[in-house]
């Protein structure tokens, strides 16, 4: 059985995890702006799955705490950008 500590340090990890996989998507997205190859637009498209797949477990892990919905928002806006491009 899990200490609250072991919890709460894997919950965390799962905030971290998030954050990171939005700040991915969110530097592909600007390279495929700056760039928009068709190379770079998949590579922004699939951080972008990668980074809702990682928000999706953070809800599972945490539900929808404050953080979470601002780097969904973030997440969001970065898809939006990406869509104008496509």
């Amino acid at each position: 059985m899990e200490t609250h500590s072991e919890m709460s340090w894997k919950e965390d990890q799962v905030i971290i995890q998030l954050h990171n996989s939005v700040e991915n998507a969110e530097e592909a997205v600007r390279q495929a702006r700056t760039n928009p190859v068709e190379e770079r637009i998949k590579e922004a498209f699939e951080k972008i799955e990668t980074a809702e797949r990682s928000c999706t477990n953070a809800i599972q892990a945490r539900g929808s705490s404050q953080s979470i919905l601002e780097l969904q928002d973030t997440l969001a806006q970065s898809k939006e950008k990406l869509n104008q491009l496509h």
